[in-house]
């Protein structure tokens, strides 16, 4: 199962975790998603950010530095969000998102 945990700041998504594989239709739905949030972050915002991955799959980290969040930061990840609640109802079994504040 695929366990992602967002990282809220206030009401505020910051980041996540995303650790574990799935089924392929699931792993690849996540996986783009997730990737897409990252160069989407590299390319459209100013933000500070820290990721760590493995680079055998199954786990990507990315953090946004908080002095650095901006509304476009907080609106990709949001969306990244999105999407991915859309894969949980769909997939119940194979994909579970928690919630930490940090």
């Amino acid at each position: 199962m695929i366990k992602v945990i967002f990282f809220k700041n206030n009401e505020n998504i910051i980041g996540f975790e995303i650790k574990n594989h799935g089924r392929d239709i699931v792993c690849s739905a996540v996986s783009i998603l997730a990737l897409n949030t990252v160069n989407s972050l590299e390319a459209f915002t100013n933000v500070k950010y820290n990721v760590d991955y493995n680079t055998d799959g199954g786990f990507l980290k990315c953090v946004i530095n908080e002095d650095s969040l901006c509304d476009k930061a907080i609106l990709l990840l949001s969306s990244m969000e999105l999407g991915l609640k859309g894969i949980e109802i769909e997939y119940p079994q194979d994909i579970s998102l928690k919630y930490k504040e940090v």
